[in-house]
């Protein structure tokens, strides 16, 4: 069973993925500096937001677009995230010690492994 299709499920997509976007960026600034969206957004709503348009992304047919070559772009964007995964997993567990090191270490290199590893299987899928 669709719900929609066409134009109307491809605005749909767009929407629950700026959403989705937008809620996680502002709960990782949330997570950095406590109480600075909190106090003018109660995020638990925006989730409930999220989840609802999601869950009409999901009956809805969105068209099929072929696999999109990976640039050189996407390899570099890849190794920012790994080294912003890093230096925050290292900020929130600084308390830890030697320990916050390996652990953000782990968590960097894992982001950066697993980013590549979906690149590569979208290049080779086409």
């Amino acid at each position: 069973m669709k719900l929609l299709k066409g134009h109307n499920a491809e605005l749909v997509n767009h929407i629950f993925q700026t959403l989705l976007v937008t809620y996680l960026v502002l709960l990782l600034i949330e997570q950095l500096w406590e109480g600075v969206v909190s106090v003018y957004l109660n995020l638990n709503y925006l989730l409930i937001a999220v989840i609802l348009i999601g869950v009409i992304d999901i009956f809805s047919e969105v068209p099929y677009r072929g696999p999109e070559k990976v640039r050189k772009w996407d390899y570099w964007f890849v190794y920012i995230l790994g080294i912003m995964g890093f230096l925050i997993i290292k900020f929130k567990t600084g308390g830890l010690g030697w320990l916050s090191w390996v652990i953000s270490l782990i968590a960097g290199v894992l982001i950066v492994l697993l980013s590549i590893l979906v690149l590569e299987e979208n290049h080779e899928a086409r």
